[in-house]
Parts: C-alpha cells; sequence; structure tokens
C-alpha cells in the first residue's frame, strides 16, 4: 500500500482532531484506510454532488428495504480500494438504526476494524 496522509477526522463530532498544541493531526497508512471506510459507510449515496456513487446504499437497507444489509455494506467497504478482504462482518438493527462491525485486510496483510452505527 501506497503511503497515504490525511488530515484525522473525530469519528464522534466530525472535526478535524487537534494535538495539544493546537495543531491538526494527520494519520496516514492503515488508520487514513479505516477512516476512509468509516466515513463512507457513514455517508448516503448520492449525497455528495461531487461523486454520487460515493457512499452507503441505505435506501435498499432502511427504505424500501430489499437489500441485504451485509451485501450493501460490503459494497461500501470495498469502495475503499486497499480493502483487499472482510474477514468478519456483524450487522445488527434496531428499528431505523443500523450497527455494523468489520474487521478485515490490505492489500498488505495489514488489518482494520471498525464499528458504524447510521
Amino acid at each position: 500500500m501506497s503511503e497515504n496522509r490525511t488530515l484525522k477526522i473525530d469519528p464522534d463530532t466530525h472535526d478535524l482532531v487537534l494535538d495539544p498544541e493546537k495543531e491538526i493531526v494527520e494519520i496516514n497508512g492503515a488508520e487514513t484506510v479505516a477512516q476512509c471506510v468509516r466515513l463512507t459507510l457513514e455517508a448516503f449515496r448520492g449525497e455528495w454532488f461531487l461523486d454520487t456513487g460515493h457512499g452507503t446504499d441505505y435506501e435498499q437497507i432502511l427504505g424500501d428495504g430489499t437489500g441485504d444489509p451485509e451485501t450493501v455494506l460490503r459494497a461500501a467497504i470495498f469502495q475503499e480500494t486497499n480493502v483487499q478482504y472482510i474477514d468478519q462482518m456483524e450487522v445488527s438493527r434496531q428499528g431505523r438504526q443500523l450497527c455494523a462491525a468489520f474487521s478485515g485486510r490490505l492489500a498488505d496483510g495489514t488489518k482494520i476494524s471498525l464499528e458504524v452505527r447510521a
């Protein structure tokens, strides 16, 4: 995997993360990929006007209910091209809220895992 750097985004507030000296925090490598996957899973497909294919097609899961949640989430996760495999995925639903936890591996074998609620 090529070295990729980006700004760290707080998963709870969606704000940029600052260090104690008020400098913007950067992340790289697997942490960047995990953040990109999380942001893709938190975005509804079509929400971003510059790339209407980006995001997760929650309409299939929460809207008309025709989609299999695991299939829809897998498609969203693989939008991040550095993700090679999904080793484990757990999906639960409470009303209109969906919780997904997954672990996977990148092309270089690095493991990533995260949990997202939408």
